[in-house]
């Protein structure tokens, strides 16, 4: 049975996402496997690795998934590895069919080098944060200077409000450690928060209870200032994220 199992791992430190490949990589198995790497992408880490050192490459044409993935979304998309040891059969076919368009590493260690010694985008800001009443005024701090960078004082309100609910209900709810990224991307400002409790967001309304609690006040309020918001369940957490169109 061709099968393709993964791995995805975070390091929260080094803002890192890895993803280690077993099994056969067929064109089947690369519609299972293309949304895991969208959500690792969506986090918006400084860089994702991919491990093929224990993958069979059943559908060499699929390999340019890769480069579709590293591509995709903009010139500000995180940065995608490729990870096999040339002298591997996919490490090899690796660099003949897709070098040239999405980055292949002979190991984790030189692809980490690279993110870390890699120019740090202008249009990602990103802190970690502990689960503690002052985390949202935090956050509400890196927002406005990013917001101030990127010259989208229109929408400096708006987000310092939105990314300060977003960090109190997963202080509150969540209680632990986090992420908050802010990014500016094609026509929109994204701010995500990473937080390591499975449990996902129910907005009130969606039970029939009113807005009087915590979390149905903060998530009134982002639903009314964002254009889009929504969460994804990540093996160690999860990630909530709401977007502000750009002004015209």
């Amino acid at each position: 049975m061709n099968t393709l199992t993964w791995q995805v791992s975070r390091d929260f430190a080094s803002g890192v996402t890895q993803v280690r490949l077993a099994g056969v990589l067929t064109d089947t198995e690369l519609v299972r496997l293309a949304p895991v790497l969208r959500r690792c992408l969506v986090e918006e880490p400084l860089g994702l690795i991919v491990e093929l050192g224990e993958v069979t490459v059943a559908s060499p044409i699929g390999l340019r998934v890769f480069a579709i993935l590293a591509g995709g979304g903009g010139g500000h998309r995180p940065a995608m590895h490729l990870c096999a040891h040339p002298g591997t059969p996919a490490g090899l076919l690796a660099r003949r069919s897709i070098s040239d368009l999405v980055s292949v590493q002979d190991s984790v260690v030189d692809a980490l080098k690279l993110i870390e010694s890699g120019p740090r985008s202008p249009y990602r800001w990103h802190q970690h944060l502990a689960p503690h009443p002052r985390s949202p005024g935090t956050a509400r701090r890196l927002i406005e200077a990013a917001c101030r960078s990127w010259q989208l004082t229109a929408l400096l309100d708006e987000a310092m409000v939105v990314g300060s609910e977003l960090v109190g209900n997963a202080v509150e709810h969540a209680g632990t450690e986090l992420d908050v990224t802010t990014t500016r991307q094609a026509g929109a400002i994204r701010i995500s928060v990473r937080d390591r409790a499975a449990q996902l967001p129910t907005p009130a309304n969606r039970t029939g209870s009113s807005h009087t609690g915590r979390r149905g006040r903060g998530l009134a309020i982002i639903e009314a200032l964002a254009n889009d918001w929504g969460y994804a369940a990540m093996p160690d957490g999860k990630s909530v994220w709401a977007a502000l169109r750009l002004p015209d």
